[in-house]
């Protein structure tokens, strides 16, 4: 959306994700459900790490050799696997060798994220032993951040012991289960941290924020609590202090917040598509939003994220 040409802009949204949980394998190893993804760039690398995964669970160090050869399966110009502890030490990266045996709890991208956190985070759930995460990373043999997604998976090696392993692409397409992921995980966070959750959601190096999408939240009456878009409107200690939100309209008029309203009257979560130009172009085209009803410190609210979509506007939600 272009915040300088609208008078109201309803927040984009997106963040670090966490897929639907499939059944779990012989091995331990989680079995990949790809049906929740549209595109097979995805498909491939959830499937590219859970076989990687497999591998590991059964060999252990011994897969390395495997992992580290230049233009096989496993190391090409399209990906590459990397491993670490659940606290944080890389254990293999094959671009980055030198890196293996490092304590990298405390590294961060361009945003200030502190992505081997992040990492660990995300897969810390009994119920959750993979997920994504994004953030900007340098391509090798390049100078400047571009944006990177990593699928990541909590594996055991033979002796037991727990790590984390992934493989990445850059510039990767978002999926809507992206977005339903991150509102689940936002909404969780609200609920179990209340108010203060919210400073949180809406920070630049929040694991929350991806590219140009955020996760907003608003009052039931429509009125913003975060909101990336305006980040210094934000107060969420004075709820008059965020922007009215009720009347924003879509490029053909029709009302998106006075819908996720109406919709959640009579459901815990629900989908809002609209129409809203690209940034750059003046065509409007399709988004769509999903939002949750959440509750923190007695109140309810709405969290959401959007997204552009690839599909047919008559496609079912």
């Amino acid at each position: 959306m272009n915040i300088h040409k609208a008078k109201f802009i309803l927040p984009a949204v997106i963040f670090i994700v966490f897929p639907m949980i499939p059944a779990h394998g012989e091995e331990g190893v989680p079995d990949p459900d790809i049906t929740v993804y549209e595109y097979q760039q995805t498909k491939d690398l959830v499937s590219f790490v859970h076989e990687a995964a497999e591998l590991f669970s059964e060999k252990g160090g011994e897969a390395f050799r495997a992992f580290r050869e230049k233009g096989g399966k496993w190391f090409n110009e399209k990906r590459y696997l990397f491993i670490y502890d659940v606290k944080g030490v890389s254990v293999f990266h094959p671009v980055d060798p030198e890196l293996e045996g490092k304590d990298l709890i405390n590294l961060r991208d361009l945003d200030g994220k502190p992505v081997i956190r992040y990492l660990i985070e995300t897969v810390s759930g009994e119920d959750r032993p993979y997920g994504w995460i994004h953030y900007l990373w340098c391509e090798p043999g390049e100078i400047f951040p571009r944006w990177k997604s990593s699928y990541i998976l909590k594996v055991a090696g033979p002796s037991g012991k727990e790590y984390i392993i992934g493989s990445g692409i850059y510039d990767m397409r978002p999926e809507r289960q992206f977005v339903v992921e991150a509102v689940d995980s936002a909404a969780e966070l609200i609920k179990e941290q209340g108010k203060r959750a919210f400073s949180r959601i809406g920070k630049k190096s929040s694991r929350f924020v991806f590219k140009n999408t955020y996760i907003f939240v608003l009052s039931m009456d429509g009125r913003a609590v975060v909101d990336p878009a305006f980040p210094s409107r934000e107060d969420a200690e004075d709820m008059k202090a965020g922007r009215e939100l009720v009347d924003f309209r879509d490029a053909v008029g029709k009302y998106v917040v006075r819908e996720m309203i109406e919709k959640l009257k009579d459901a815990d979560s629900a989908w809002v598509l609209y129409m809203w130009p690209k940034i750059g172009e003046r065509t409007p085209s399709k988004k769509v939003a999903y939002v949750r009803k959440v509750k923190a410190d007695g109140e309810e609210y709405i969290v959401g994220s959007d997204i552009f979509l690839a599909n047919p506007i008559w496609m079912k939600l």
